[in-house]
């Protein structure tokens, strides 16, 4: 009886966390990526959620970036979540690609992408330009499929 019992707890866990995990609303996109941390040598790997419906111009977004330290830093990995509001603007004019501009993000993150065609987000440049050097490309934040179980969730 204490068997059974434990089993339907269980069973009834597992349905509850795996219900919790689906996205509370419309999205409009997921990506994942990396940035830079702002010091040290490892990185911040990203989980961007942008909220809302295809083709909105604005919405919510939740950010979250894991920094990896090194082995020989005792302090283990930072888990830091951020969100607020995301706007979509054609800066370089109607044949330019679309930014997504972050709004209220720390200074160490990165705010600003430019939209590829194939949905890739591309951090711009220091003169608000884009910017499809290597160096500039290895903090892009590539698109998620709407089938990928990560999609939409933190």
């Amino acid at each position: 009886m204490k068997s059974k019992f434990l089993r339907t707890c269980s069973i009834l866990a597992l349905v509850g966390a795996v219900a919790g995990c689906e996205p509370t609303g419309p999205v409009f996109g997921s990506w994942q990526g990396r940035q830079p941390t702002g010091f040290g040598i490892s990185p911040s790997f990203v989980d961007l959620v942008l909220h809302g419906n295809p083709g909105d111009t604005q919405g919510e977004y939740d950010i979250q970036a894991i920094q990896a330290q090194t082995t020989f830093d005792n302090l283990g990995d930072r888990n830091l979540i951020w969100g607020d509001r995301w706007t979509i603007t054609r800066d370089q004019g109607p044949a330019g690609p679309a930014i997504l501009h972050l709004h209220n993000l720390p200074n160490s993150q990165i705010s600003t992408y430019a939209m590829l065609p194939n949905r890739v987000l591309v951090p711009l440049g220091p003169n608000g330009r884009v910017d499809l050097s290597q160096d500039n490309l290895r903090y892009s934040l590539v698109p998620l499929s709407p089938s990928s179980r990560a999609y939409g969730r933190l």
